[in-house]
């Protein structure tokens, strides 16, 4: 279509995302019809982010919902032209009732009667629509009318005033000694795309021990939000600004973000906004699809929670447990931070859940470990069985069906872990199939201990490879490659320096707030129905990034009766490998509390804690008899 001094009405999408990926077709647009008065009919919260703008002449505020009313508004302005990137039925009517000549968009939503001009967005054969991204859907409308469309960059300015305003409202910015970054913890789409508040209070808490870093949590005026910032700063043990107190514009809030070292956000409006400021990005994907608003940014890492039942494109997590955004570690967010900050980015997606290939018969590996398995030959189960190139991890009383092994791998450099079942005892393996209710291998049994754990938000080790073999009716053998936790100790071995320094006010803040961490660990670990049979400081991994970990889980169960008990012997190991060096009575007390959510002991309590108490000076006993001090006791005692 020529542009002849045409009058254009283009009608502009919402929610506040859509508009921002819709500025590639709009910049089409404006230069094809340089010599046309362009007018912008938006929602108030889309003209205030696109705004100012250099892509129209006039705005138009939609104020009203009624179509006739709307075409009411629009039949005094004598538009030429329509262009609806609003794909509804009713702004396709407002058009024709007010008498627009040419009208161009989808035809969808039972409208493409209405139109003169039409697009078809294209489906797959089930007849939903086929994922693409947002940028390609608005540009094809600006290619129909003519219009060059060979750039897909998302742009938005910032109003200076606004830089000013926002200056006055938060000089902590300004005064930053580290990076500014914004955490967007909200979502308008709805809960299901929301990442846990304790984890976003984790990765803050990481990012100001390690890079001194200001951070902002940045939440809509919504009650909602508003709470999740609430919960986020009162989690943090440092002090977080949060944007819901400070009255900030739309606009004010472009300028803060157009400040930003670095944006970490769940997949929502922010995130079109950080990209079009082309600010460095961390984004957390979990129910949709993340083809339907691909960018191709280079500066951005997304993270996504690739499990089974994703993407759903439900607003509510319609399953028990938030399986997509729960698979989402903070080890992996925090890993995609300091890989942008300090300009080193590897991977641009970051999937949860590995993809395994088969190599073999019942032989299963981690795709990215391809090459490096080849060049050590572990590429069958024979070969895992007779590999000897590795450190042998001899324990006392290992039982002589188990072998463990460390080596190196190159590709990606890591250390694994090598576990070996071979002809697993019967009795042991009965004993397997109770607890897990199916029959399955010793290796398996493990694999899928992690994977429901990693999906309940339990942080474990990484599954590299497994495999097993059976005979007629029983194991052979099996097996199961885990990667090395990296920059983590076990609580045995090494504890936060809070534990072992002076104990000044800030560290003892320090310690409550890591031992209530631990106790929050403990209990969503129990929510997941299992129990572990070596709860020890020893099995409890603590990273650099501050997120706990665990480990062994071969010995993980669900049991089917006595739950409570198993409990209670998983605290009483706890209490019973807690330094009373550094655990005093107090900070045993503040875990149960933590742990129970009680803020006061009832009797009920007076009870289990008994019995925690029993069964630990029962273990006690038993380092007596081996002239072993128990680590929770005093050597005072």
């Amino acid at each position: 279509m020529q542009d002849m001094g045409n009058k254009i009405l283009v009608w502009l999408p919402s929610p506040m995302g859509d508009a921002v990926l819709c500025t590639p077709a709009l910049r089409a647009i404006r230069r094809h019809f340089s010599s046309s008065e362009i007018t912008f009919l938006a929602e108030p919260v889309v003209r205030e982010v696109l705004s100012p703008s250099d892509y129209n002449d006039k705005w138009l505020e939609l104020q009203r919902r009624n179509p006739f009313a709307i075409a009411k508004m629009l039949k005094e302005h004598k538009f030429t032209h329509a262009i609806l990137f609003k794909n509804s039925l009713a702004s396709a009517l407002a058009v024709v009732v007010a008498a627009i000549p040419l009208r161009i968009g989808y035809a969808r939503e039972g409208r493409g009667v209405l139109l003169t001009e039409k697009l078809y967005p294209p489906k797959l054969p089930n007849g939903k629509y086929e994922p693409y991204s947002m940028i390609d859907y608005y540009l094809a409308i600006a290619s129909k009318l003519g219009a060059k469309t060979d750039g897909r960059n998302l742009e938005l300015l910032v109003d200076p005033k606004c830089s000013g305003a926002l200056m006055t409202k938060m000089p902590e910015v300004d005064e930053a000694g580290g990076p500014v970054v914004i955490i967007v913890p909200g979502g308008a789409f709805g809960p299901s795309k929301c990442w846990p508040s304790d984890r976003f209070s984790q990765t803050a808490d990481w990012l100001i021990d390690n890079y001194n870093a200001t951070v902002v949590i940045s939440v809509s005026p919504e009650p909602a939000e508003k709470k999740i910032a609430e919960e986020i700063c009162a989690a943090s043990k440092n002090t977080l600004l949060n944007l819901s107190g400070r009255n900030v514009s739309l606009g004010e809030l472009k300028a803060l973000f157009s400040k930003a070292s670095l944006v970490i956000t769940n997949d929502t409006g922010p995130r079109h906004i950080a990209i079009a400021l082309q600010r460095k990005l961390v984004t957390l994907f979990g129910p949709n699809d993340p083809a339907w608003t691909e960018t191709n940014y280079e500066n951005e890492i997304q993270v996504v929670g690739n499990v089974n039942c994703a993407p759903c494109a439900e607003p509510t997590c319609k399953q028990t447990k938030h399986a997509c955004m729960q698979a989402i570690t903070v080890e992996m967010v925090c890993s995609a931070a300091q890989q942008l900050l300090e300009n080193n980015r590897g991977q641009t997606v970051v999937y949860a859940r590995q993809k395994f290939i088969k190599t073999s018969d019942s032989f299963f590996l981690d795709s990215d470990y391809k090459t490096s398995f080849g060049e050590l030959g572990l590429t069958s189960i024979d070969k895992v069985f007779s590999f000897n190139a590795a450190k042998n991890l001899v324990k006392k009383n290992l039982a002589g069906y188990r072998s463990r092994l460390q080596f190196e791998v190159n590709s990606p450099s890591t250390t694994l872990f090598l576990k070996r079942y071979e002809k697993p005892p019967i009795l042991i393996q009965l004993k397997n199939w109770l607890h897990t209710h199916s029959r399955k291998s010793c290796g398996l049994i493990e694999v899928e201990h992690i994977n429901r754990l990693a999906e309940a938000g339990i942080n474990t080790p990484k599954v590299i490879s497994y495999g097993q073999q059976w005979g007629l009716f029983f194991e052979k053998r099996s097996f199961i490659i885990t990667e090395k936790i990296l920059r983590a100790e076990s609580l045995e071995r090494n504890l936060p320096n809070y534990f072992t320094g002076t104990g000044s006010a800030e560290n003892l803040k320090l310690r409550r707030a890591f031992i209530a961490q631990l106790a929050d660990f403990i209990k969503r670990f129990h929510e997941t129905r299992y129990c572990h049979r070596d709860l020890y400081f020893s099995h409890i991994f603590y990273s650099d990034k501050g997120c706990f970990y665990l480990i062994d889980l071969a010995r993980a169960f669900r049991p089917i009766i006595l739950h409570k008990r198993f409990k209670i012997k998983d605290i009483a190991q706890l209490y019973y490998s807690a330094p009373a060096k550094y655990f005093s009575n107090t900070d045993r007390l503040h875990f149960y509390h933590r742990y129970t959510g009680r803020d006061k002991i009832v009797n009920g309590d007076k009870s289990l804690i008994r019995k925690i108490l029993n069964k630990a000076n029962r273990m006690a006993k038993h380092d007596v008899r081996h002239s072993r001090l128990a680590p929770f006791v005093s050597q005072c005692d």
